[in-house]
């Protein structure tokens, strides 16, 4: 028997609010976290991204503020794009109440901002901009009755963690405090335990859904990326998609190029203008934008409904990052596809994510792929080579193009002479034979494979 909001005690205009907006059915940490928020406890939630976190610490705050009483509750995350949504949905949340939300973030004018918070009842910001308001005497901590934490560990990683522990100081030690986090590293346990009063744990949904996410990845030279991803797009047809990068460098030329080609494309990374950023995240929203080319600040927080394909161009140094990039997809019910390409520099990277997670990626084949030019900046010539201007067909001599891992077993490819050591190897197509790149090492003591240096260790297989 499932679960409905009505269940949950919530009172009838938040309810109907829910309704408006076609929420129906609790998520599995808003099940376990709202009840516990009602009764004033202090929480800690982990979760996955796209499991609801906002709503389950969104629907109960806004219940207990009340309107016209000044601010009463401040809700601090790591970037402007997740205040923003956050803000958007709390007022949601709260259409039928009358409550004010003010967003305040750096990189836009204060003049809006001040000019919402005279009415606000709860404040959704960032820790840099709600100290500028703090010292400005903008902004009066002194009746916060619930002070939340989204997405901390992130704030961690971005450096707020003096920002965070100064505004704690200003907040009433007499709060309710909400943590929420896809992640609880390390450096959390000392913020959890200075910020929190026998706080209920909860954890659910700490992983991807495989059964309605599919990974795979190909394996490809680096100068032939951009080329393969192009084909993919054209290949898979997705109905809205996210190219993960893990540069700005790198988002603006893919993104540059795509468009070149015809893809509707758009770049997305903190370089640009505040007022850029929030047009092309509305775009996407609105479909009017087929393809996101971004670095991580679309990974963590932001909403997207409906997209069907995850592409990561690179892969992050941080395999927790790998998890929330492909968390983009598969949500709310929906399948997913996520697909990695795999070069040599993110073999590392790459290694980190198997031998982390037990996720099932397999090998993805391609073929007939043509070359494409890549347009870069002057200062990219020496890190990348000079451009290709010519377009030709990347078949292995007129056979199907594939590549994929496996386990050296002592026989046949990839093994190590006979030994029974392990590796990473890396078969292809070429001339209608298939032949394997076994360890470097390996290789090079034996004089074969003239492609010996595109391959590494591995301790799990994944194919």
């Amino acid at each position: 028997m499932s679960t409905k909001f009505e269940d949950l005690n919530i009172n009838d205009s938040i309810l109907k609010s829910l309704k408006e907006i076609g929420f129906t059915e609790p998520t599995k940490i808003q099940i376990e976290t709202i009840p516990l928020i009602k009764e004033g406890h202090d929480v800690i939630g982990q979760s996955q991204t796209g499991s609801g976190k906002t709503g389950a610490f969104g629907i109960p705050l806004v219940e207990k503020v009340v309107p016209r009483k000044g601010l009463q509750a401040l809700v601090l995350a790591p970037t402007r794009e997740l205040a923003l949504q956050i803000g958007g949905e709390l007022r949601k949340f709260s259409s039928n109440k009358g409550l004010h939300v003010q967003c305040v973030y750096g990189g836009v004018p204060m003049g809006p901002q001040l000019s919402g918070m005279r009415n606000a009842e709860i404040v959704v910001g960032t820790p840099g901009r709600v100290l500028d308001h703090i010292n400005r005497e903008t902004m009066d901590l002194r009746a916060i009755k619930t002070f939340v934490l989204d997405e901390a560990d992130k704030m961690i990683d971005m450096g707020f963690i003096e920002d965070i522990e100064t505004i704690e100081r200003l907040v009433p030690k007499e709060r309710q405090t909400l943590l929420f986090s896809a992640t609880m590293p390390a450096s959390l346990i000392d913020i959890r335990e200075k910020f929190t009063r026998d706080a209920q744990k909860v954890t659910t949904e700490t992983t991807v859904k495989e059964d309605a996410l599919r990974q795979y990845y190909c394996d490809v030279e680096r100068n032939l990326k951009f080329s393969l991803l192009v084909h993919l797009l054209q290949k898979e047809g997705p109905e809205l998609a996210i190219i993960f990068c893990n540069s700005r460098r790198d988002v603006d030329s893919i993104s540059r190029n795509l468009q070149r080609n015809r893809i509707n494309a758009e770049a997305l990374h903190g370089g640009l203008s505040q007022n850029r950023r929030e047009h092309i995240i509305g775009d996407f929203h609105k479909r009017k934008i087929d393809v996101l080319v971004a670095t991580d600040v679309a990974a963590r927080g932001l909403d997207f409904k409906k997209v069907s394909h995850i592409f990561n161009y690179s892969v992050p140094m941080d395999c927790q990052e790998y998890v929330n990039r492909i968390g983009r997809t598969a949500r709310a019910g929906e399948s997913g596809k996520a697909i990695v390409l795999l070069s040599r520099e993110d073999y590392d990277s790459f290694n980190k994510v198997i031998n982390t997670y037990n996720f099932d990626i397999q090998p993805m084949e391609y073929s007939d792929v043509q070359i494409l030019p890549f347009q870069r900046r002057s200062q990219e010539e020496n890190d990348y080579g000079r451009r290709d201007d010519y377009h030709r067909s990347y078949r292995g001599n007129g056979n199907g193009h594939s590549r994929g891992y496996g386990y050296g077993n002592g026989n046949g490819h990839g093994s190590d002479s006979g030994n029974g050591r392990r590796s990473f190897a890396r078969s292809f197509s070429a001339s209608g034979e298939t032949h394997s790149c076994a360890d470097i090492e390996t290789l090079q003591r034996t004089g074969q494979g003239r492609h010996s240096d595109r391959s590494y260790g591995s301790r799990r297989s994944y194919n």
